[in-house]
């Protein structure tokens, strides 16, 4: 048993500009993407439920997403108190404390593919993340991003599932013009990654990684495609 890390394609534009307002609650309405959430990926559903209850439990979450997400950076990766805790144990308590914690994340992961990010295509990491398959010297900036692509958030991956990081288009720019410090040998990751970089870059595009996503679910949200049909 272990875990399974997936990179995808990311719109960080369209996170930053739309989807980031959208979840602090300023414009929009998350009430039918917290229904659809409700009903296809929280365990058990709400088919069983009444309208009433079910407009409670829509409630209760867009209260939650919003509250959360008030309490993020600009960059929405770090979460202004959490972020203060220094000791492992204390973090658990906190996040353990913290209301609706668990489904802020599951539906991060839901809302993230339905609005800005694509799940296929994919680059399946194993268990592990990207700069395993590459030799890549310090103080370099491939070496920088690949840090920040590969470090998983405490915060958002709960439970050690969920979306684990994300790197915007710049990084990805950066890191393709940079890309002759990624070396490897005989590697067919290392080779499907170059090949993702190079698509994610012509397209002005970022990266986000998840690790034990609801995959099955997830790939069904075709709506946001992000490539072209003839990629």
């Amino acid at each position: 048993m272990g875990y399974w890390c997936s990179l995808h394609l990311f719109d960080d534009k369209k996170f930053y500009r739309e989807v980031v307002p959208q979840l602090r609650g300023e414009v929009g309405d998350l009430t039918e993407a917290s229904r659809e959430f409700l009903r296809y990926y929280s365990y058990g559903g709400i088919s069983h439920f009444s309208e009433e209850k079910i407009n409670s439990l829509i409630e209760k979450n867009n209260q939650r997403v919003i509250s959360i997400s008030k309490s993020m950076d600009q960059t929405f990766k770090i979460h202004y108190e959490f972020d203060k805790i220094t000791d492992y144990k204390s973090k658990r308590h906190y996040l353990g404390q913290l209301d609706g914690h668990y489904e802020f994340c599951e539906f991060m992961q839901y809302y993230l593919f339905k609005t800005c990010a694509d799940f296929n295509p994919n680059l399946g990491l194993g268990k592990g993340g990207v700069s395993r398959n590459f030799t890549i010297a310090n103080k370099t900036i491939s070496c920088n991003v690949m840090r920040e692509l590969d470090y998983w958030s405490e915060f958002f991956a709960h439970g050690m599932t969920g979306i684990t990081n994300w790197i915007t288009h710049e990084d990805v720019e950066l890191l393709f013009l940079d890309k002759e410090n990624l070396h490897f040998d005989d590697n067919e990751l290392a080779k499907s990654f170059l090949e993702l970089l190079d698509i994610a870059y012509k397209n002005k595009l970022g990266f986000i990684m998840g690790v034990d996503m609801r995959e099955s679910q997830l790939e069904l949200l075709y709506e946001n495609k992000l490539l072209p049909d003839d990629l």
